[in-house]
């Protein structure tokens, strides 16, 4: 199993709730606590929302649920 990009946030944290890091690692980048904001978005929408490249959280999210 892996984390999709059209997964919505609050999913992935309840599957896989060691991927909460991985969210922190990107809250002062996008100037907000991701997973207080957008627990209901999917992980693309946030991305784009702040600038996030996708491909980069989705490997460290896969990363973090399979090691």
């Amino acid at each position: 199993m892996s984390i999709k990009k059209d997964m919505v946030l609050l999913d992935i944290l309840e599957k896989y709730p060691e991927t909460e890091d991985v969210f922190h690692m990107y809250d002062e980048r996008a100037g907000v606590c991701i997973m207080c904001s957008h627990l209901f978005d999917s992980l693309e929408s946030v991305t784009e929302k702040y600038s996030i490249e996708l491909d980069e959280i989705l490997d460290k999210l896969n990363r973090a649920i399979n090691s």
